[in-house]
């Protein structure tokens, strides 16, 4: 290891606009060639917010105010621009969809080639390689509205690793990737370590990535301190989601469905159901009080079968019934009376002036809408501004949002992901009590799940 870091960051502090509090503070981090450093902390904590901090980010294109020095090879940077930063720095941010600028997946690649002005002779090989490493050669010429969460994460990761900067800085990078991607990435970014390149890593689950990194660091509170070996054991076994599920939270269990019948009662049913180029999709019988997840790798229709569940795309083939109804010719806005859906991104859902508006919708009484968030810990941020959370935070406040109307079916679309093991304990128990109030749960995730979930129903997808 260098005896000089190749990034140093000393008692640096960020204050976003209109907070009275800092979101990070006295936080210092030596980063040197060739190591991997992975950050966890709960959601909110200052994980991204640090991240943009180094990348030039915050405060330039966020406002607030920012103190300390963040130093590149000895070099105060804070004067550069995320342009000149991205020279030395390569940036994955946590939505990948706020760093896709083209249509199509062989276009993405090629515009951060030509933008760094690499010749022209050397792109079409560049691209390829890039293709072939990240599994990619299949959907070349595809439109990137096509591609999965987890496809559109590996053409991201594949275009930002194309130019090999020297400083990686990864944002949840395992988010949407399925059991191969991430293997793939892992040993990438191992590879990438020993190459030279140093890699800043956040992501809660430490076990994941304990094998390929260095050192390990958490926030708490704004503030940033080392996590030794023998606490990142403890913290798993008592923080861990499976834990946490079996036990009931601090407040009052709240019902967030209709009390359920002592016979299980069929909410949904699929025949034969189909939609463009994928296989026919598994047929489907969920009764109250069942969880059913969804399993496949990325690309095999997931997120396609659950917009078909919620009628927002509508089957080619075959039958889909809600509470015994054919409702294939229903229109979306009439099937959400019964099927609640949270979105992959949650930014696509937030539409309020605030957290609390957000949740006390037309209909939602204030005892209920209040008990939500405070089951789901965003009662002390009802004042803000969705879009000023964390992607952790919003996803928990696109679930309470759509618990709130009362629905018997919920689909959940990878809304585990960006969870501190707290805040997931937290979602699970709340999704515990809708099936046990006698809703049905419909869900995708890659973040493993508790053992002890009751009439959980695994439904596995081809590979379209």
């Amino acid at each position: 290891m260098a005896t000089s870091p190749r990034l140093e960051v000393i008692d640096l502090s960020f204050r976003h606009p209109g907070q009275s509090q800092p979101t990070i503070a006295g936080v210092n981090l030596a980063l040197y060639s060739g190591e991997i450093v992975s950050i966890a902390g709960a959601t909110g904590s200052g994980k991204s917010t640090l991240l943009n901090c180094l990348a030039g980010i915050s405060p330039n294109h966020t406002g607030g105010k920012l103190q300390g020095k963040i130093l590149y090879e000895g070099v105060d940077i804070q004067s550069r621009s995320v342009r000149q930063r991205s020279q030395h720095f390569c940036t994955l941010l946590q939505n990948v969809e706020t760093q896709i600028f083209t249509d199509c997946v062989w276009e993405e690649l090629l515009f951060g080639l030509e933008n760094w002005n690499i010749p022209p002779e050397r792109i079409p090989h560049l691209a390829n390689t890039a293709l072939q490493e990240f599994g990619l050669e299949v959907q070349r010429n595809w439109a990137i509205a096509q591609l999965s969460a987890g496809q559109k994460q590996r053409l991201l990761l594949a275009c930002q690793l194309l130019i090999d900067q020297p400083v990686l800085l990864l944002d949840e990078p395992l988010a949407y990737l399925d059991a191969k991607g991430v293997a793939l990435l892992l040993q990438l970014l191992r590879a990438k370590a020993e190459e030279g390149r140093s890699i800043v890593l956040v992501e809660h689950r430490m076990d994941m990535v304990e094998e390929i990194c260095d050192r390990f660091y958490a926030f708490e509170d704004g503030t940033l301190f080392e996590v030794q070996s023998g606490q990142r054991k403890s913290d798993r076994r008592e923080d861990s989601p499976a834990s946490s599920f079996s036990n009931p939270t601090e407040f009052d269990r709240v019902s967030i469905s209709s009390p359920s019948s002592t016979v299980a009662k069929i909410l949904l049913r699929t025949c034969q159901l189909g939609w463009g180029a994928y296989p026919l999709f598994p047929d489907m019988e969920v009764a109250s009080g069942e969880t059913v997840l969804l399993k496949g790798d990325n690309g095999c229709g997931k997120t396609t079968l659950l917009k078909l569940l919620s009628g927002l795309l509508k089957p080619s083939t075959g039958t889909l019934e809600i509470l015994g109804r054919n409702v294939n010719k229903r229109s979306v806005v009439q099937i959400a009376g019964d099927v609640g859906f949270v979105l992959q991104n949650p930014n696509h859902q937030l539409f309020a002036d605030s957290v609390r508006s957000e949740v006390l919708q037309s209909g939602v009484s204030l005892e209920f809408g209040m008990a939500l968030l405070e089951r789901l810990n965003l009662s002390d941020r009802g004042d803000r501004h969705p879009q000023s959370l964390s992607q952790g935070q919003k996803r928990r406040l696109a679930l309470g949002a759509v618990l709130a109307r009362r629905p018997k079916i919920c689909l959940l679309d990878e809304i585990m992901v960006g969870q501190d093991p707290n805040s997931l304990a937290l979602m699970l128990n709340v999704l515990r009590d809708f099936t046990d109030r006698g809703g049905a749960l419909i869900l995708t995730s890659h973040v493993p799940l508790p053992s002890d979930i009751p009439n959980l129903k695994l439904l596995e997808l081809e590979q379209a």
